[in-house]
């Protein structure tokens, strides 16, 4: 069964076509007023683009708060939390030689050494502040380095679907980084947008299947 969340991003989905869209589809890709609807199917495609990205951040996010909080209330270890340790691209040091130091710059955070959870803390918020504040789309690149840190099994996302979601980050970064001028000059067709979300939205329903069961699994104690 679908997340809620991802029951919000289809209805927000579903919200900026009636807001930016044609009501009814032109067969021909032919209306009245083309500027306007092309400049509509842009706002459409940047809109959606930014649904979508916060949709993906939103659920790693989930996962990754669910991993923390059951590794802090009971001790509990899943593939996420593996996975967020794995491949956090942080150096794991080994222990040090002494339990007690006798320099004082050091003393303060010295028991940090020989704890665990202070590192998988520090994995976590790492990655929280990667997908928050670095994170800037939804190619390729961009689900590795969401999804993999998370125990998403990559199997469940096939050449199809990262092509596509590659040609559609690229179709929003054409707009949103030249000038709208230029894109409006040539026709949009906004049922060619829709249906390119509509084909996402088929594709990241089976992610969020996935999202489920890894969310699941994390939070078990």
């Amino acid at each position: 069964m679908p997340s809620g969340r991802f029951a919000i991003l289809r209805d927000r989905i579903e919200e900026l076509r009636r807001l930016l869209l044609p009501w009814r589809f032109d067969p021909t890709g032919s209306y009245r007023d083309p500027l306007r609807v092309t400049t509509r199917a842009l706002s459409f495609r940047v809109l959606a683009h930014a649904e979508v990205e916060t949709y993906l951040e939103d659920r790693v996010l989930e996962i990754a708060t669910t991993a923390l909080k059951s590794w802090e209330d009971s001790r509990f270890v899943s593939v996420a939390t593996i996975h967020l340790m794995g491949f956090s691209g942080k150096a794991m040091e080994l222990p040090p030689s002494t339990l007690f130091t006798s320099d004082q710059g050091k003393q303060k955070d010295w028991h940090t050494r020989t704890a665990i959870d202070d590192r998988f803390a520090r994995c976590v918020s790492d990655f929280q502040r990667r997908v928050r504040n670095e994170n800037h789309g939804v190619k390729e690149r961009n689900i590795m380095e969401m999804l993999v840190p998370v125990g998403f099994d990559m199997g469940k996302c096939d050449a199809l679907f990262l092509q596509s979601m590659n040609s559609f980050g690229e179709a929003r970064g054409a707009v949103a980084h030249s000038s709208g001028k230029s894109h409006v000059q040539k026709a949009v067709d906004p049922k060619s947008e829709y249906e390119v979300l509509q084909s996402i939205l088929t594709s990241l329903l089976q992610v969020d299947l996935e999202f489920n069961r890894i969310l699941a699994e994390s939070s078990q104690a």
